[in-house]
């Protein structure tokens, strides 16, 4: 009897076993359903510009569509896409890529070598020097470029396909229904070179407030919507999974050279070291995290995140109020600059975020006596007369000295250089960021993740550590679709 009862729990155990194995099997079809603050205007890969929210939610569903020659792993280490192999010489001035074969874009046309230099060079002629021949595109350089597989898999390096007026990619996914800022929808690309993504479908709504979004998880018309860090507590405590990359997006304030132009030399735009070294020391970066993020973030000192430079901590972040003063007094007493004690902050009017942080700054900026008027511009509308903007840039490559390279070609990051530095090396990225930040164009406040919420039918979210989408790879497990959001409730990281 003891043997025939140990048989039956065998059996059935595998019998259970097997059924939780089998629920838990990639299942491909359904439609996955996405919600997202940003109205993206465009899904043609020529359109699309680095560094702004709006453009990481571009870049997001453009990666769906479009292919890039060179893909990152989770390491940020460059992998075959639709290059299947590559190699340069030794000095990195000349690159040969050979492409796939038999790899189609949407509409059915091969892909050929010449469309992969034309898309590129599409975005800049000059800045890729290409040449194709019958399997492969070759690049030639005057000056060395070590980083090109880190190009080729970042930034608007897509490769796509005009026909008319519509562009084809060859992406996991193919247009089926395009609004733009409000809606868009995805199906399958069943002859994708990569394999067929899991999902039959995805759509997007656009525009969607951020409270609106977690009520639509909550109520089952969304299974991926975006949350914003002072919401992520309560998101994770009582509806859903909530998944945050790495810190990727740095929130500080830039300095606006011309504002006080009148009282600076002819010629002179620099800006007033003074000020920001006495806003710098002013501002509680750990209040903005803590309280106002509810911790989800970093205090920022430096233009890179401590995961991406390896550096960031020899920049300090600790308030000074009695510096602050005296820095305040010294500036006011040189009389270099007319009324320092009523400043314009402005920042972008769509972010909440910015909003909140915007008015914690002013309440520093007091106590070191500084008095800012806080309001609000519209997205894109840069106001010149302002002294003060609070910017939020994405660090759009896992790659510290390409990352550092993008922040320092911004306007007014780097005024006060008269040539560029070198940033190959950590000790040379240091020293420019410390430059960027000792000259007074810009403050750094803030590093933020990437945040999203899952409902209970997604799975295999796996996404790189500093944000963005791995769609093709997610699944849809149905049988949760109905279920309550936050059955599995928890906090991650990727």
């Amino acid at each position: 009897m003891r043997h025939t009862k140990l048989l039956l729990l065998v059996i059935v155990s595998t019998i259970l076993a097997g059924a939780l194995f089998a629920s838990r099997r990639p299942l491909y079809g359904g439609t996955l359903r996405v919600e997202m603050r940003e109205r993206v205007n465009s899904m043609d890969p020529r359109d699309w510009k680095g560094g702004e929210l709006d453009a990481a939610a571009a870049d997001r569903l453009l990666g769906l569509v479009f292919d890039r020659l060179v893909r990152l792993d989770d390491a940020g280490q460059a992998q075959p896409g639709l290059a299947a192999s590559w190699q340069h010489d030794g000095n990195f001035t000349h690159w040969q890529f050979q492409i796939r074969a038999g790899v189609k874009f949407h509409d059915g046309t091969a892909v050929t070598p010449s469309d992969v230099a034309a898309a590129l060079q599409a975005d800049d002629a000059e800045r890729w020097t290409a040449s194709a021949s019958i399997a492969s595109v070759a690049f030639e350089f005057k000056v060395p470029r070590p980083n090109l597989l880190i190009e080729l898999a970042t930034g608007r390096s897509f490769i796509f396909h005009l026909s008319g007026e519509t562009v084809f990619g060859t992406g996991a996914f193919r247009i089926a229904d395009w609004q733009p800022q409000k809606r868009l929808v995805l199906i399958a690309s069943e002859d994708c070179w990569a394999g067929r993504s899991f999902v039959d479908r995805i759509e997007v709504g656009f525009g969607v407030a951020p409270q609106q979004q977690l009520v639509d998880l909550d109520l089952g018309r969304a299974d991926v919507v975006e949350v914003l860090p002072n919401l992520t507590r309560r998101v994770s405590q009582a509806t859903a999974r909530v998944m945050a990359s790495a810190p990727v997006d740095l929130l500080a304030l830039v300095v606006n050279p011309n504002a006080n132009a009148k009282a600076a030399p002819a010629g002179d735009a620099a800006p007033d070291t003074r000020l920001a070294q006495a806003l710098s020391l002013a501002i509680d970066r750990a209040a903005i995290v803590n309280v106002l993020l509810q911790k989800q973030g970093e205090p920022a000192g430096s233009l890179l995140p401590q995961w991406l430079s390896g550096y960031a901590f020899l920049f300090p972040t600790t308030p000074n109020i009695a510096q602050a003063k005296q820095l305040v007094q010294d500036r006011q007493h040189t009389g270099q600059v007319s009324n320092m004690r009523q400043m314009a902050l402005v920042y972008d009017g769509a972010d909440s975020i910015a909003a909140t942080v915007a008015e914690r700054i002013a309440v520093n900026a007091r106590d070191a006596g500084i008095t800012l008027t806080v309001s609000a511009e519209k997205q894109g509308a840069a106001s010149s007369k302002a002294e003060l903007r609070l910017v939020r840039w994405r660090i759009d490559v896992p790659d510290a000295q390409q990352a550092l390279q993008d922040f320092l070609a911004r306007e007014g990051i780097m005024q006060v250089s008269a040539a560029p530095m070198a940033i190959d090396s950590p000790e040379q990225r240091y020293a420019a960021e410390r430059a960027a930040v000792d000259g007074g164009g810009i403050v750094p406040l803030v590093f933020l993740p990437e945040i999203f919420a899952l409902g209970p039918a997604v799975r295999d979210w796996m996404p790189p550590r500093w944000g963005g989408w791995r769609l093709e790879d997610v699944w849809l497990d149905t049988t949760m679709r109905g279920t309550v959001a936050g059955a599995g409730g928890g906090t991650g990281n990727n």
